[in-house]
């Protein structure tokens, strides 16, 4: 929602640029997410338990890296 307002023409008919922009980003945002969930669902299948288990940690100690990182980042 934060990038429409900049596509839309302010002497045009506000209400029907926000609905056309944002019916199509909306959209958009399913059919791409809906394409990584499927992928994501057949890559499971194609995973044995102990390799998505190392997925799971990895991503895990990455996201608790960033956390740490950020919190210790001194900002000027």
């Amino acid at each position: 929602g934060a990038f429409l307002p900049q596509f839309i023409d302010p002497h045009g008919d506000y209400q029907h640029q926000a609905l056309i922009l944002g019916g199509t980003a909306m959209a958009m945002g399913a059919m791409t997410d809906s394409i990584y969930a499927l992928l994501a669902g057949r890559a499971q299948n194609l995973l044995s338990r102990r390799r998505q288990q190392w997925i799971n940690r990895a991503g895990g100690t990455c996201l608790i890296g960033g956390g740490l990182w950020l919190a210790f980042t001194r900002s000027r």
